[in-house]
């Protein structure tokens, strides 16, 4: 087929990115925008070797699950790529999502369980880190659109909190007003929801920029919930976000949340999930599955300020944390000490040297709980567990693909597959958070 060629085609599945898949002629075409059982004239727009790219000219015979998007600006960000999609359609995609990396990267056929959900599908995020430019002497604050560099500006993001929408409506017409624009890389705001304290965090491309302190002083008098304001100095050239020399401009270094209970310190650099709400049915569930008791020795590889971990320690006899960001380590031994728990202990480490330091010291955990980030856990770092041998795993995953690779690994030494459960972690993109319980 060539390029504008048309033609009537019906959507018969997803692909892993949440566009619609159409088959025509034996070519398999990629349709964004278009949903299952949709039917739509079809444009062609791209042709490679055994597959195809097309657009919707019109959309004849719609799904009863879409809907309206809310959003102004979401079909440029891209940052809520599946808004059209009801919440119905939107597990229903998750799910399949999941289903088909374990078949394609583990050759499993597996049956998730019924994907968990809350009702918060809008305002969930704890956490939005803002780019800033300078055009023509306008500053610009906004998200980058999809595979480019140009910044989709916006007033009122939907999946951040109104507070954060204002606070960076108000720190670009700083930036305007004072002129130091050119000077800022990003804008980074914490907001956590049960404490409703703030953390702003100014990126900036040199020391000593003018006009910080006088910003900070307006933000901090305007909004009594900013508990932190900060500044880090990045002199990288590349797209590296938080690194650099960190300075306190206002208030502490820190803020908190609640979580389940426990109270926990969050400061710039540390990693603690975005979506408070289903993050405690997520980690509720994975420390279901542990079944962790007072004789439990427990590992929490890539345990960021230790939340998961301090949760387990309630139950177990002893837990050993490992996390490389050292400023997360020091945040998780102040969690344990504000929350009274002595039965835990951290190191400041890479996964895989923290699970040979653990080899080393002769440590031998009953349960192994792993939340790596997106490209999964190295061979190594699985290699030690296998060393530890520990009874059950835990694993909590971001990203399907790397978790189907990993299980496959599991399964090749030893591990059987008990339950795959998908958590809905961030509505309205095509992400999904999934735990998978292996036991030996």
């Amino acid at each position: 087929m060539q390029k504008n060629e048309q033609w009537i085609g019906t959507c018969t599945g997803y692909a892993f990115d949440g566009t619609g898949v159409v088959k025509k002629d034996g070519i398999v075409f990629f349709v964004k925008g278009l949903m299952l059982d949709e039917v739509a004239t079809l444009a062609v727009t791209k042709m490679k070797k055994n597959y195809g790219y097309a657009r919707i000219v019109e959309l004849m015979e719609p799904s009863v699950h879409r809907v309206d998007e809310a959003c102004s600006c979401s079909k440029r960000c891209g940052g809520c790529p599946i808004l059209y999609m009801d919440r119905f359609e939107q597990n229903r995609f998750k799910t399949y999502k999941v289903k088909e990396c374990f078949k394609k990267n583990a050759k499993l056929d597996v049956t998730p369980l019924e994907i968990m959900t809350t009702v918060h599908d809008t305002r969930y995020r704890n956490k939005v880190v803002v780019p800033v430019r300078v055009e023509n002497g306008v500053v610009q604050m906004g998200f980058y659109q999809a595979h480019s560099n140009t910044v989709v500006e916006f007033e009122d993001c939907l999946v951040q909190t109104e507070l954060s929408n204002v606070i960076i409506q108000e720190v670009k017409g700083l930036l305007q007003h004072i002129g130091v624009g050119k000077f800022f890389r990003h804008v980074l705001i914490k907001h956590a929801h049960q404490t409703n304290e703030v953390m702003v965090c100014f990126i900036v491309k040199k020391d000593r920029v003018f006009g910080l302190d006088r910003i900070a002083r307006t933000l901090a008098s305007s909004h009594p919930e900013i508990k932190s304001i900060m500044y880090l100095v990045n002199e990288r050239d590349d797209n590296v976000i938080l690194d650099g020399k960190e300075v306190c401009l206002y208030g502490n270094s820190y803020i908190e949340e609640e979580l389940l209970g426990q109270r926990f310190r969050i400061s710039m650099r540390s990693f603690f999930q975005i979506n408070p709400y289903a993050t405690a049915k997520l980690y509720q569930t994975a420390l279901d599955y542990a079944k962790i008791n007072d004789n439990d020795v427990v590992i929490d590889l890539y345990c960021g300020t230790g939340t998961i971990g301090l949760l387990a320690a309630k139950r177990a006899k002893k837990v050993y944390g490992i996390e490389i960001v050292e400023e997360a380590i020091v945040d998780a031994k102040i969690n344990a000490k504000v929350n009274g728990i002595e039965n835990v202990e951290f190191f400041a480490l890479d996964a895989k040297d923290g699970a040979k330091r653990l080899n080393d010291m002769q440590v031998q955990p009953d349960v192994v709980i792993v939340d790596p980030p997106r490209k999964g856990c190295s061979k190594e770092t699985m290699d030690a567990i296998f060393e530890m041998s520990p009874e059950r795993v835990v694993y909590v995953s971001c990203d399907p693909a790397t978790l189907a690779r990993d299980v496959k690994y599991f399964l090749e030494h030893g591990y059987s597959l008990q339950v795959v459960q998908p958590v809905d972690l961030f509505p309205n993109t095509v992400h999904v958070e999934t735990i998978v319980l292996l036991t030996k």
